[in-house]
């Protein structure tokens, strides 16, 4: 089966737990944005015997879910959506199935770094348009990681516009942005609703608070 994301409704990590009522988990870069990324990565993998694909793909699933099993061979098994290569080798993957699909599509759109809970009815929610930069409230290390996925944010821009099919440059290019980002943005939950970090505007809405507000 095909791990391409073609839906919207993929659904968070169990491991995180509920959110509060009325609350529900943002995504710092766009959803759409990590979509793309991983679409093209699973792509250039199954289509191409570049190794760059398949480092990419490694680092990129690493930099989600650095405690995702078995990376590799699920991996490997991607492979064998690749026609060609089915019929010219003996050793044949095996397919991925539906479970295993789920956990990379999770892993792919879901990484803790990149989720914050907070408010559903938001007067600021850039949606799927803009990346959501969060600035009070946070801790030092927060605060640091913020920058990192600010920078990720970019490469993965810059990743998406070189067209649906990247070659080698690109996918170095971007394993190597997200080897440098890893240490940083790791955690093993996102960032649970804080007060502090929110302000309700009228008719019941909220906004993320600003430098210097109170």
């Amino acid at each position: 089966m095909n791990p391409r994301i073609a839906v919207r409704d993929i659904a968070r990590p169990q491991r995180w737990g509920n959110t509060q009522p009325g609350m529900v988990w943002h995504h710092i870069i766009p959803f759409s944005l990590l979509r793309e990324v991983w679409n093209r990565l699973v792509d250039q993998h199954i289509a191409t015997a570049m190794p760059e694909a398949r480092v990419a793909i490694r680092q990129y699933l690493v930099l989600c879910d650095r405690n995702l099993p078995d990376i590799d061979l699920l991996i490997e098994r991607m492979r064998a959506e690749n026609t060609q290569q089915r019929r010219a080798s003996h050793n044949q993957p095996i397919p991925l199935d539906v479970a295993e699909v789920h956990r990379l599509a999770t892993a792919a759109v879901w990484p803790a770094w990149n989720a914050v809970e907070g408010p559903q009815r938001r007067s600021d929610d850039p949606r799927d348009d803009y990346f959501d930069r969060f600035t009070v409230g946070l801790t030092p290390d927060e605060t640091a990681r913020m920058r990192a996925i600010e920078l990720l944010f970019r490469d993965f821009e810059r990743f998406v516009s070189t067209g649906p099919a990247p070659g080698a440059d690109s996918l170095r290019g971007l394993a190597e942005a997200v080897s440098r980002a890893r240490p940083v943005v790791w955690c093993d939950l996102p960032i649970r609703y804080r007060a502090e970090m929110w302000v309700q505007d009228a008719g019941g809405f909220w906004r993320k608070r600003r430098s210097g507000e109170r």
